[in-house]
């Protein structure tokens, strides 16, 4: 064997081995929060550091939905948890209905209706879209405090839904391009009205898009932290977004006390249950998703 090939033998095993190590670092760096994330929740005694417990337990669950106090640390925020989660329920429902609503309406009067300057109009609502939510928080909470949206979980879920609209309207929009335009003349050939042959025709053909707008929109509402921090002022109103960051600053006077690990890792356990769960409801309709065409 020459030389070089003998370098090239011995110097391959360890440039494979440099890049298993390499990828086991990513990976733990990845995987070991959501471990233990997992872990914590379940014992009785959580802490910072990730270890293996002794036992298990739902006590940290309990305490999540109020059945029991925490013994240490913050003994407030126990009576806030359960509603956190339904504040956050309150804010992705309110975002998902005027979202799926708006932008079905304005997605079907866009894909049928020809007018002067669509083009330009698609695009500006691109734009808007596309335009960071910390960019238009000024205005926003100018018309929140005309509104009456401050402290307002229903108003902020409107407030939510106004930064996603633009560009659900796109995909709506995509969505009815494709749906032929003999099946309304059918309805309109059997007596159906133009807003019966919308929800008895056109609607169900525009399922998978209906479903994909209401997936996008309950996530946007249900992960939210901008909106809810700049208008929701009491704790008991916290949707779980803030309430997590609001454990860590709870009072000036309180920074000292231990941090109930535990319950908060049961509190983000939930969280992200609802957004599986409707993934996997939805995950067959998001790669059906059909971006709109600009014609005029």
């Amino acid at each position: 064997m020459k030389k070089s090939d003998l370098i090239k033998t011995l110097s391959e095993p360890s440039i494979k081995v440099i890049g298993y190590v390499i990828l086991f670092f990513m990976l733990a760096y990845i995987y070991a929060p959501m471990i233990w994330l997992f872990l914590t929740a379940f014992t009785p005694k959580g802490g910072p550091f990730l270890e293996i417990p002794s036992s298990f337990t739902l006590e940290n669950f309990a305490i999540v939905f109020g059945l029991k106090k925490i013994k240490t640390g913050a003994a407030a925020l126990s009576l806030y948890m359960h509603r956190w989660i339904i504040n956050s329920l309150i804010i992705a429902i309110t975002t998902m209905i005027v979202t799926v609503v708006t932008a079905s309406m304005a997605g079907y009067a866009l894909s049928r209706l020809r007018f002067k300057g669509k083009s330009v109009f698609m695009v500006g609502l691109l734009v808007l879209g596309m335009m960071p939510s910390i960019a238009k928080l000024l205005p926003l909470y100018k018309l929140s405090i005309m509104f009456g949206f401050v402290n307002n979980l229903v108003g902020v879920g409107i407030i939510v839904a106004s930064g996603i609209i633009p560009v659900q309207i796109w995909i709506m929009k995509g969505f009815f391009d494709h749906i032929p335009r003999e099946l309304e003349e059918q309805a309109w050939i059997f007596g159906c009205s133009k807003l019966e042959t919308l929800f008895r025709v056109i609607l169900p053909c525009a399922g998978p898009g209906l479903t994909v707008v209401a997936f996008l929109s309950f996530l946007a509402g249900w992960g939210n932290f901008i909106i809810p921090l700049i208008l929701i002022r009491t704790e008991p109103l916290y949707p779980i977004s803030l309430g997590i960051a609001a454990v860590f600053t709870h009072h000036p006077g309180e920074l000292g006390l231990v941090v109930p690990y535990g319950p908060l890792c049961a509190l983000s356990l939930i969280y992200v249950i609802p957004s599986i769960i409707l993934y996997f409801m939805s995950r067959r309709y998001l790669m059906q998703i059909k971006l709109a065409k600009m014609e005029v």
